[in-house]
């Protein structure tokens, strides 16, 4: 079994679906981002409505559950962000929306660090998850305030911190977060995961595709799961870190 722990569904193809069904993936976390220009609240709305309303059950046609995963990402701040802070109550009533995300800081701007903050508060007063963005440009120093604020503002046993690299890894494997590896073009190919998680074990990470717009390859993980069974780690690990981590940070059941 294998669950795919960031995508962005309604970026990709029906027959993406298809074919990570074929794959072996058998559930999807689909995340908030930024498809649009986010300059007014009634866009991030509409985009947050597609993910919870739309999106499982077009993916859905050929076997894939969904799960969501809704907030303000950093790259899609509206000017009036509260109205959209103020609807995620709304969309957590729903039983397939299980976390807030994906939020973070990709610029280190003062707007980007407060909208984070408020929905580390919410996530936190709630004991909500939350998936949170690292970001391609200047990695090391963002992450190195995201994980301040994270530290500041929620108990780090909420977080899935995502898109873990051999740049960031040492900073963040001693915290208690979920670590997300994301298996994507331009970011850990297949050989960088497994030689990953053959250093630093099996029990904080979970994977992605990160599948969206940006280079993407949607069996990333069907091709993870086939090197590290070739490689002879055992299908334990080779569980744990495709399913049943995420299954235990997001208390779900297939």
């Amino acid at each position: 079994m294998i669950i795919d722990a960031h995508v962005h569904a309604d970026c990709r193809p029906i027959e993406d679906f298809r074919d990570i069904k074929i794959g072996g993936v058998n559930a999807i976390i689909t995340c908030a981002h930024d498809p649009l220009e986010m300059k007014q609240s009634n866009v991030n709305i509409e985009h947050l409505n597609r993910l919870v309303y739309n999106e499982p059950k077009r993916v859905a046609k050929h076997g894939v559950k969904t799960y969501v995963a809704v907030g303000i990402h950093p790259r899609a701040i509206p000017s009036d962000y509260n109205k959209v802070i103020e609807k995620l109550p709304d969309y957590l009533k729903k039983k397939h929306v299980i976390a807030i995300g994906e939020i973070g800081i990709n610029a280190i701007r003062d707007i980007e660090k407060e909208v984070f903050i408020k929905q580390l508060h919410f996530a936190d007063e709630n004991n909500y998850n939350v998936i949170v963005h690292t970001p391609r440009t200047d990695k090391k120093k963002v992450t190195k305030t995201t994980i301040e604020l994270l530290d500041e503002n929620i108990n780090p046993k909420l977080v899935q911190l995502d898109h873990v690299d051999y740049s960031i890894v040492d900073m963040v494997i001693d915290k208690d977060y979920t670590l997300g590896i994301t298996v994507q073009p331009e970011k850990m190919s297949v050989s960088q995961t497994v030689d990953m998680l053959d250093k630093y074990g099996f029990d904080k990470f979970v994977l992605d595709s990160d599948m969206s717009s940006a280079p993407s390859n949607p069996m990333s993980l069907p091709e993870t799961k086939h090197e590290l069974e070739i490689r002879g780690y055992k299908n334990s690990d080779i569980n744990k870190v495709l399913c049943e981590n995420v299954l235990n940070f997001h208390n779900i059941k297939l």
